[in-house]
């Protein structure tokens, strides 16, 4: 019954890229607002079709900037693409490494993805810059602080760097009470087969080390659906905070503490 499924899901979202990514690749071609509409839609209708179950959603955020927003989360599994992608006007920050994956990686690029090298810290004051240029013109950014995927029952130390990007008074002196706001994002997979998943099940969601991407589907498909919470916090600013380190520790305990409180790890 399970390899049915999978079959029948995999050719659904194959009809569906092949209907979408011509209109897709046209509109990026314009300036049109609708270039970043149609990505989120095609995420609502992937993660509904094979099963992810976006179960509840704190939007207690209001973006009332002038900027965009940086929002931060963090990173469990594939599926973390999939359901921010649908429920956010954003674009992703993500390693050069997923722009190389395939499909998966020219999907990236069609999503307008600004893709880093993580692996060199020289290149970070240059990202800022560009982070910040993107930010100003109100485009919103999801970035994962982690910099890779966790079990999905704790958070790996958040990495500060591009925190900065929201620091405008440094980079514009008549900004001194401008800051960009930074909301974080509570991932937590709580479910499967609407059964709770566990302590040891749950890493079997996750995507963990150099575990294949295509067999992490598989299993997925085979096995069937997942629920997730996510909870969106109130944003913040570097000026509550004495540095950027502030800032991103907040936003590490802040998530780790949903998760804990909700997953009662």
């Amino acid at each position: 019954m399970g390899i049915i499924r999978s079959i029948f899901l995999i050719i659904i979202v194959s009809v569906l890229i092949i209907l979408i990514l011509p209109i897709q690749l046209l509109i990026n071609l314009t300036n049109l607002k609708i270039k970043y509409k149609i990505p989120k839609l095609f995420l609502k209708i992937v993660s509904s079709v094979i099963g992810i179950k976006i179960r509840s959603i704190n939007l207690i955020n209001e973006n009332k900037n002038k900027y965009g927003v940086l929002y931060v989360s963090n990173h469990v599994s594939w599926m973390d693409i999939l359901c921010l992608g649908s429920l956010l006007d954003a674009q992703f920050i993500a390693k050069k490494e997923v722009a190389e994956m395939g499909l998966f990686g020219f999907l990236a690029k069609l999503n307008h993805t600004f893709f880093i090298d993580n692996t060199n810290q020289r290149k970070s004051f240059s990202y800022n810059e560009i982070i910040q240029a993107k930010l100003l013109k109100k485009q919103n950014l999801i970035l994962f602080p982690e910099g890779t995927t966790s079990d999905g029952n704790s958070v790996r130390s958040f990495k500060s760097s591009f925190f900065e990007s929201t620091n405008l008074p440094k980079y514009y002196p008549e900004k001194e009470n401008d800051f960009i706001d930074v909301c974080p994002i509570s991932l937590c997979y709580k479910d499967k087969n609407n059964l709770p998943m566990g302590i040891f099940y749950r890493r079997y969601v996750a995507w963990q080390g150099d575990y294949p991407l295509l067999r992490l589907m598989k299993i997925f498909l085979l096995s069937g659906p997942v629920s997730i919470d996510i909870t969106i916090h109130k944003s913040v600013d570097l000026s509550s905070f004495k540095n950027r380190k502030e800032l991103s520790n907040y936003c590490q305990n802040t998530i780790q503490n949903t998760i804990t409180k909700e997953l009662m790890v």
